[in-house]
């Protein structure tokens, strides 16, 4: 009976310790992944904890069938050692799940930009070549996949613009404008509305604005001159045409501007 009580001392240790050791091997190899991730930001989904609950039992089935000529006394104390088997499998699962979890996260988070920029590349591509139904496609399949970018609403803004689908286009960039409020760029593309329109203040006022944000750039103080002649507005085109030689002298249209000007 003493041998018997010892054997069974002796196979509990062994059993509780290849439970430890399995977690701990598990916990070792994921323990970077793991770091990574709160807990409690992981869903929990319910096939999942069936999964786990099959798991366990199928490993405390096999070691019992194994240990099964041992009676009575040897299956009371396999009870006393069931749950800490059940815990050591439950940690090591859901260690396992949430390496996995974040694995795939990373994945669909690659995969996701890698699509978005394929999906540009060919909106792009297509709307270069007046092809404006199948790029907005692309454009759309773009920002489904990023819909904060503001750059990617501002190219289907300006593949509107160019289409002169003005309203499209006026409030795709207005949206693109709200993402990025000094973004020169845009607010330059929305003056090139106004002027489309002949909405001569509107469009001075984003070029101003456009001028702004960036004080040296020759096309944007181009586009303030050519708004300003259309507005009648003599004083502001003279100051802006002034910034403009001292930025670009070498521009070939200053002559043909400042007479423009003279004309008003």
């Amino acid at each position: 009976m003493i041998i018997l009580f010892a054997t069974l001392d002796v196979l509990g240790m062994i059993l509780l310790a290849t439970g430890a050791i399995g977690a701990l091997s598990v916990f070792w190899w994921k323990r970077r992944t793991v770091a990574l991730i709160d807990v409690k930001t992981v869903p929990v989904d319910k096939t999942e904890k069936m999964k786990e609950q099959i798991v366990a039992e199928r490993i405390m089935r096999n070691i019992g069938e194994r240990t099964a000529p041992a009676g009575k006394m040897l299956r009371s104390v396999w009870g006393f050692f069931q749950n800490r088997f059940r815990r050591f499998s439950k940690t090591a699962f859901d260690m396992e799940k949430r390496s996995e979890h974040l694995a795939r996260s990373g994945w669909d988070a690659l995969t996701a930009g890698t699509r978005m920029h394929a999906a540009l590349r060919e909106a792009d591509q297509l709307a270069k070549e007046g092809k404006t139904a199948e790029a907005e496609k692309k454009y759309m399949d773009a920002l489904s996949l990023d819909m904060k970018n503001p750059k990617l609403y501002e190219r289907l803004g300006n593949m509107y613009l160019r289409a002169k689908s003005y309203a499209e286009a006026r409030e795709t960039l207005r949206f693109a404008s709200r993402l990025s409020p000094n973004d020169a760029s845009v607010v330059a593309s929305l003056g090139e509305i106004a002027m489309a329109q002949g909405e001569y203040a509107d469009a001075i006022t984003y070029f101003t604005h456009a001028t702004e944000i960036r004080p040296r750039s020759p096309k944007y103080l181009n586009f303030l001159i050519q708004a300003c002649i259309a507005g009648k507005n003599r004083v502001l085109a003279a100051e802006a045409l002034g910034r403009l030689a001292e930025v670009n002298p070498e521009n070939a249209k200053l002559q043909e501007l400042d007479k423009k000007i003279g004309e008003m």
